[in-house]
């Protein structure tokens, strides 16, 4: 699965603040709303995991 899969879920909209992480220590590599360069810069990268909260918050952790 990929970063953009997760976007086509619907669990994610304008306002849910997405934080794309990586390796043990879960370094934050991007920060921000989906549609941000950043962010957008990482849709293709495979999903080794991720966390939906209610507080409109997604931590998707990629492969490295």
């Amino acid at each position: 699965m990929t970063v953009e899969k997760i976007n086509e879920m619907g669990l994610i909209d304008d306002n849910t603040e997405i934080i794309i992480r990586q390796g043990e220590g879960l370094a934050t590599l991007a920060r921000g709303n989906w549609y941000q360069d950043d962010i957008l810069a990482y849709s293709g990268h495979e999903v080794e995991s991720f966390t939906w909260e209610d507080d409109n918050r997604i931590y998707i952790d990629v492969k490295v």
